[in-house]
């Protein structure tokens, strides 16, 4: 039997030598395939949805006028994330004013990570998202991107050391830690809840 992310590499491998020799079509690919998702994690860095949509046209702008130089790979997802995060540092470099703006790394409403369901099981999806989103609020900003990083776009765990430059038990820790994080806060919401409606 065929191990599914053996597959999976094997797929990502053939489909960037295709891009890589020339195919509009496997580029084309690469864009609906990964587009969505790398917006999604770029919103990590920026409310800024203009900023993040430019830094996303101009990757692939790049991976298009350079593709004959690119490197092989196998992980593609990996390669691309690794790729996003690098455009949006040296964009925000550039324009170094951003990094002060209240919208550049804060916390947001909408930063409701798709792992949602895995983290909560509570009656309303309503009340899920309330107590998640309080509970974000606790994590730092580099605990909020590891968890996206392996529960939205799965990446392993040396992967996201490598794109958070760090250790791979420090990437481990990190994530163990953010999840102890969001289970107590909602664990105690929930328990605070609970006594309030109790003494009603």
């Amino acid at each position: 039997m065929i191990d599914l992310k053996q597959k999976n590499l094997n797929k990502d491998y053939y489909l960037w030598k295709s891009f890589k020799e020339g195919s509009d079509d496997s580029f084309g690919e690469l864009y609906d395939q990964y587009a969505d998702g790398l917006y999604r994690y770029g919103m990590h860095f920026s409310r800024d949805k203009d900023f993040i949509k430019d830094c996303i046209h101009d990757l692939f702008l790049d991976l298009y006028k350079y593709r004959d130089r690119l490197s092989m790979t196998d992980s593609i997802r990996f390669y691309l994330l690794r790729s996003l995060r690098r455009k949006i540092n040296q964009e925000q470099i550039k324009t170094i004013n951003l990094i002060y703006d209240n919208n550049i790394m804060s916390s947001n409403d909408n930063q409701v990570l798709a792992f949602e369901d895995s983290i909560i099981a509570s009656e309303t999806e309503e009340e899920n998202n309330r107590l998640l989103r309080k509970a974000m609020e606790k994590l730092t900003d580099r605990q909020r991107e590891a968890l996206s990083l392996k529960f939205e776009h799965n990446l392993t765990y040396p992967e996201i050391a490598e794109i958070l430059d760090m250790t791979v038990e420090s990437a481990r820790t990190a994530i163990y830690r953010a999840l102890k994080i969001l289970r107590e806060s909602i664990q105690e919401d929930k328990f605070s809840i609970h006594c309030y409606v109790s003494d009603r």
